[in-house]
């Protein structure tokens, strides 16, 4: 992919930014020089500085006035606070992509203009592979160059998808839970394995190398899993046996769903 050649700031370096940055430079997306974050702890400032290789100040108002895109992660109490500084130093044609939870372009429409052009995206968790999806939605202000920009600059972080901004909770409860959900199989499967006679490092192995070849499978043959289990469950085999003490002790199906409307109901909560 070739590299954005454009001057993106980041206004707060926390956790999730410097997962952005990690993922658009792991990617070879963009070039460090071109990245700026306005962060107010000046030990944050020089760790970000020392490990990517990027600029990081307390004060980004300078860069914020020639920047291309401005990316907004601060918590949503603090979204007007910076609104009110932005509002004065933005340039018109400048991108703000917000990814901070909950927070609707039209609250960024409302502080800063509703000429401003606004993208709001829930952001890869994934990114450090490459894998997974980010999710995004745009207001009207945005010309095809600008949506080439923000594509570009996604995938980047891996797949996107494009949707009404109805459905980011659900989203963000499902797509950015789901991996949980991933990492407490596999650590069960190690644990499983190390009880039937497997050294830990043997039992990792394995199981990651079974979801890598599971993963490759669904994707490459488009099949259900439940077609996929059908061919797994020859009469009076083995995984036969696997799943009738599975389901004795309890489906998947119940704790998976309460576990991921919980987490939609919290992103709407913390949107309200």
């Amino acid at each position: 992919m070739k590299k954005v050649d454009k001057r993106i700031v980041f206004y707060g370096g926390g956790k999730m930014a410097e997962s952005i940055i990690r993922g658009l430079l792991g990617n070879d997306t963009l070039n460090p020089k071109n990245i700026t974050v306005g962060e107010m702890i000046p030990a944050r400032c020089s760790y970000l500085t020392d490990t990517y290789g990027i600029t990081a100040v307390t004060d980004a108002s300078e860069a914020i006035k020639a920047a291309d895109m401005v990316l907004v992660g601060v918590n949503p109490p603090q979204i007007s606070s910076v609104t009110s500084i932005l509002k004065t130093i933005l340039r018109l044609d400048t991108i703000v992509l917000s990814y901070a939870c909950g927070v609707t372009i039209s609250v960024f429409e409302e502080q800063l203009g509703s000429d401003k052009k606004i993208v709001r995206i829930v952001p890869n968790t994934l990114s450090q592979s490459g894998n997974g999806y980010s999710l995004a939605h745009s207001n009207e202000n945005l010309s095809e160059d600008d949506k080439a920009f923000v594509d570009q600059l996604l995938q980047g972080l891996g797949k996107v998808l494009y949707m009404e901004e109805s459905k980011f909770d659900s989203f963000q409860g499902y797509g950015c839970t789901g991996p949980l959900w991933v990492y407490k199989f596999i650590e069960a499967m190690i644990d499983a394995g190390i009880y039937v006679g497997f050294t830990r490092a043997e039992a990792r192995e394995l199981i990651l190398e079974n979801m890598l070849g599971v993963v490759k499978v669904l994707q490459e043959t488009g099949a259900s899993p439940t077609a996929k289990i059908e061919e797994l469950t020859s009469p009076g085999g083995v995984t036969i046996e696997a799943l009738r003490a599975l389901q004795e002790n309890g489906s998947y199906l119940t704790p998976t769903i309460a576990s991921m409307e919980a987490a939609v109901k919290k992103c709407a909560i913390v949107a309200s």
